[in-house]
């Protein structure tokens, strides 16, 4: 009596000839205990892979960039920013007679030129917190990167005002304003990103890796 994977068999299915035979294996509508018991050992070693895959995913995604911590500070620092430069022109105005902002000219009354800086200044704020979050989600070293164009950027407006016609005193302290914010704009964002990642990116919206 030959064998088959499955045990003993007598040469032929029930209902068949003894002569004929053993069918082969896609005639059988049965599996056979070895595939049976296969498939059962490996089962579980692909699930927990699957398991870890899924938790690996999930970690990855958590330890993304700190976009809250970043957009709640630019946000912050923009309506903070945008007082303080209004206050700075009121009093630069009213208590020394410097005619600031020099672009607003000295025909412009106190109000709206200290309202138009205070604008200003929220929104190159503003502007640097996006360019922070387009470096985060880009660059392989954000922090470096934004230092660098931060850096480029308040050189520009500190040398600018210097170039307007207007009185020197008036550009001389926009320029003074606009190194002294843009300044603590730059190192108030590079600071929020640089304390909350606690493992070096090596690249883009990725942590800890290598």
């Amino acid at each position: 009596m030959p064998d088959s994977p499955s045990g003993r068999y007598p040469g032929g299915l029930p209902g068949r000839h003894a002569g004929r035979p053993a069918p082969r294996p896609w005639e059988r509508s049965f599996r056979c205990p070895s595939t049976a018991r296969r498939r059962t050992v490996e089962a579980p070693p692909k699930r927990y892979e699957d398991f870890v895959a899924l938790h690996e995913e999930i970690a990855a995604a958590e330890s993304g960039p700190p976009l809250r911590p970043l957009w709640w500070t630019g946000i912050s620092a923009s309506l903070v920013g945008g007082g303080l430069a209004f206050a700075a022109v009121m009093a630069l105005r009213a208590a020394f007679g410097v005619e600031v902002p020099v672009f607003a000219g000295g025909h412009t009354p106190a109000a709206p030129a200290a309202t138009s800086y205070a604008l200003c200044a929220m929104a190159a704020t503003i502007q640097a917190t996006a360019l922070m979050h387009l470096l985060l989600a880009t660059a392989a070293r954000p922090v470096r990167a934004f230092a660098c164009i931060g850096a480029i950027a308040v050189f520009v407006l500190t040398v600018l005002p210097l170039t307007m016609r207007g009185p020197f005193d008036a550009a001389l302290a926009t320029s003074g304003l606009n190194l002294a914010g843009g300044t603590a704009v730059v190192v108030l964002l590079s600071a929020v990103v640089g304390a909350s990642r606690q493992f070096p990116w090596d690249g883009p919206l990725r942590r800890g890796r290598g």
